[in-house]
C-alpha cells in the first residue's frame, strides 16, 4: 500500500519562523522532492522521505524545530552553515553532513555564500538508531568526501532512481543508503576505536595503501623500511584488517575503479593506468575476479 505523505507540510510545520523563507519559495527548495512511502517497508527499511539536488535561490536562514528523521546533505558548491545549540558546522564544497533532526529543541540552517548547491535526502528507518549506538555519535557527523569514495556514485544512484513507489525502488534505496552510511561511519569514526590495538606501523602501511594506491607494492620494500619480516607484516596486517596487504591494495584499487567507471567517461586503459596497472588485461582479469563482470559490462550494467 502506498502512503501519500506530503513532507513539504511536515517540514513547513517544523520551521519556527515562516518569514525566513525566501519570498514565493516553498520548503521544497530546501528538502527536494517528497517521496511516497510504501507501508510494508516504512521504518523496516531505510526510507527516503524527500530528496534531490537543490540550488538555493537567495540568502536565507531556517530556524527549525525537531523533525522525526535524519538528514544527509552533500555540498556540491558554495557553502552553508548548520548551527546547533553547542556547535556550528561549516558545510563546504565536498562535505557530507549526517544530522539527527530530532535531538535538539532547535537547529538552524543558513546559506553562507551565494550559489549554494547541494544534494539532500531526509531519511528514516529503525536501523539508524542502531548505527548511532555503535559509535560516540551525538547529533551530527561531518566529513570531507574523497573523490574516490563510493559515497559520490551512491548519491548519484539515489538521484537517478527517482521517487517511484515500487518495492524494487525502495529496496534499492535502502541498499544504497546502507552503503553510504556504512562508509560515512567508517570515515568519521575509524580513528575513535580505542578498543582496537594496532601497531602504528600497520596503520601507516594502510594509510599509504589508501592514499598512494597507484604505486607498486613490494613486500620486500616494507620489510626493509620497517625492519620486520614480510611474513610477520602479512600475518599482523591480516589479523588487524582481515586481509593481507597485497590483497587489500587490490580491493582498494577495485573500489576506486568502480567509482571511476560510474563517475567518469575514461577509457578502461586510462583507469588501469591511473590505478597503477601497466597491463590493461591484467586489470580487466582482476576486476572480473572481484565483481564477476568486466569493467565495460560493469559500467553498462550499473549505469543503466
Amino acid at each position: 500500500m502506498v502512503i501519500t505523505m506530503n513532507y513539504n507540510e511536515t517540514f513547513l510545520y517544523a520551521i519556527k519562523d515562516k518569514s525566513s523563507l525566501p519570498k514565493g519559495v516553498t520548503p521544497s527548495f530546501f528538502i527536494g522532492t517528497p517521496y511516497p512511502i510504501l507501508e510494508e517497508t516504512e521504518n523496516k527499511l531505510l526510507t527516503i522521505l524527500s530528496g534531490g539536488t537543490v540550488e538555493v535561490p537567495e540568502e536565507f536562514v531556517l530556524p527549525m524545530q525537531p523533525l522525526d528523521c535524519r538528514m544527509l546533505l552533500y555540498t556540491k558548491k558554495g557553502c552553508g552553515t548548520l548551527r546547533l545549540p553547542k556547535k556550528t558546522y561549516q558545510l563546504e564544497a565536498g562535505s557530507l553532513l549526517y544530522l539527527d533532526c530530532s535531538i535538539s529543541p532547535e537547529w538552524e540552517i543558513e546559506m553562507s555564500e551565494p550559489g549554494w548547491q547541494y544534494t539532500v535526502f531526509f531519511i528514516k528507518g529503525d536501523q539508524l538508531s542502531y548505527y548511532e549506538s555503535l559509535v560516540p555519535f551525538s547529533q551530527a557527523v561531518l566529513i570531507t568526501v574523497s573523490s574516490y569514495s563510493i559515497i559520490l556514485p551512491s548519491l548519484e544512484k539515489l538521484l537517478q532512481q527517482g521517487n517511484s513507489a515500487t518495492l524494487r525502488n525502495k529496496l534499492v534505496d535502502a541498499s544504497v543508503l546502507n552503503s553510504i552510511i556504512t562508509e560515512l561511519w567508517i570515515e568519521a569514526f575509524h580513528m575513535e576505536a580505542p578498543e582496537r590495538k594496532c601497531p602504528s606501523y600497520l596503520i601507516e602501511i594502510k594509510q599509504t595503501l589508501d592514499t598512494f594506491f597507484m604505486n607498486p607494492l613490494r613486500l620486500d620494500d616494507l620489510e626493509s623500511k620497517y625492519h620486520i619480516s614480510k611474513y610477520r607484516i602479512c600475518r599482523e596486517f591480516s589479523s588487524v584488517f582481515g586481509i593481507p596487504p597485497l590483497k587489500y591494495l587490490n580491493k582498494r584499487r577495485m573500489e576506486i575503479a568502480k567509482n571511476l567507471l560510474l563517475s567518469t567517461d575514461k577509457h578502461i586503459h586510462e583507469i588501469a593506468s591511473e590505478l597503477g596497472y601497466e597491463n590493461t588485461n591484467h586489470f580487466i582479469n582482476l576486476f572480473k575476479k572481484e565483481t564477476g563482470l568486466t569493467p565495460m559490462v560493469y559500467r553498462d550494467t550499473i549505469s543503466s
